[in-house]
């Protein structure tokens, strides 16, 4: 967001393409909002306004080698242009440097100074061309354009005892005949169930949730897992968080309980949220007295809508912070464990 001289806050949403299957020069628009604010800090009366849109070579001086006069509506001072709609941007040279003018014809504040800058995105335009040349249309059907990133002759191994037949366009991958815990690596820590008549599904695994401690395949129930020496005894709460984990270093009836705590966070907001503190003090369904220094945090994000890189820091004797790159979405929802040990 950009804050111009002469009282208006510009903000670049980006470029719309529609591509066309016979080769033609694809239709171009770029969409831009901002917030309309006179010299006195108020901004505009809502109603129809006039903005005037200009196109620039340099930052500043110069023949505009676009311009446009829109009209549209400002509600609490906010306006939403679509530039190109009325005078097409086809003939806009998008390889080299533009800045953008904006200004209120018929008022003092004519142009806003400074110009904006274009960023990447409008010359995204540029790229239509190089797609088509360089292979396939960006809306091309009946092709495989890559396999988890890697293009050309790819092929398909089994090991572990799977079992992979083809039959003419129909891969089968058959693991009926493997036994114990399959391992599942992924360079992202996420799995992602595709499904071609609905929404994609995502499981987020984060900071090595899962190691020697496994899950069982027909998914976890209440109860308590793990009783011998080498895995630890795992309690599991009626709504499948872990309650308790502990050891036991000698004998059966010797145990070493690891403190835990737990709960979930919802963002009840209608904004994403890019930072959240955890209270492990007052933690529900389990809290903690103290968050000591070296305790492990696991951090999983309960909605597919949801899914950011995210980091923990800030760590005090009472929790943490949780920060999302890009942003926790609203209505979606966080669970975290923290083992104190």
């Amino acid at each position: 967001m950009l804050f111009a001289v002469g009282a208006i806050v510009l903000l670049l949403c980006g470029e719309t393409l529609r591509a066309q299957g016979d080769g033609t020069r694809i239709p171009m628009y770029l969409s831009f909002q901002g917030v309309l604010i006179q010299p006195d800090g108020t901004v505009y009366a809502d109603g129809r306004y006039a903005i005037s849109v200009k196109l620039f070579p340099s930052a500043t001086g110069g023949t505009p080698v676009y311009e446009d006069l829109i009209s549209t509506t400002i509600i609490g001072g906010v306006f939403s242009l679509i530039i190109g709609e009325q005078v097409p941007l086809d003939n806009v040279d998008f390889t080299q440097q533009l800045w953008i003018e904006v200004g209120l014809p018929g008022t003092t504040q004519t142009a806003f100074e400074p110009r904006t800058r274009l960023t990447t995105a409008p010359y995204a335009a540029m790229a239509q061309q190089s797609v088509v040349a360089g292979g396939l249309t960006p809306n091309a059907t009946g092709v495989v354009r890559s396999l988890n990133g890697a293009q050309g002759d790819v092929n398909i191994l089994a090991a572990g005892g799977l079992v992979i037949t083809q039959d003419g366009n129909d891969v089968t991958i058959d693991a009926t005949g493997v036994k114990g815990i399959v391992t599942v690596t992924t360079q992202d820590s996420a799995l992602r169930v595709q499904n071609p008549n609905g929404p994609s599904v995502v499981l987020g695994l984060r900071d090595s949730s899962i190691s020697t401690r496994h899950l069982r395949s027909t998914g976890v129930a209440p109860g308590i897992y793990g009783d011998s020496l080498r895995i630890p005894r795992i309690t599991v709460d009626r709504d499948g968080r872990v309650s308790s984990i502990s050891t036991v270093p000698v004998g059966p009836t010797q145990t070493s309980t690891l403190p835990i705590a737990s709960g979930r966070y919802f963002n009840t907001t209608p904004n994403r949220q890019y930072s959240v503190t955890i209270n492990t003090t007052t933690a529900v369904p389990v809290a903690l007295p103290t968050l000591l220094p070296n305790a492990r945090i696991l951090v999983t994000i309960d909605s597919p809508d949801g899914m950011t890189a995210y980091a923990i820091s800030q760590r005090t004797t009472n929790g943490f912070t949780v920060s999302f790159a890009g942003g926790l979405a609203p209505n979606t929802s966080f669970s975290w464990m923290v083992i104190n040990h």
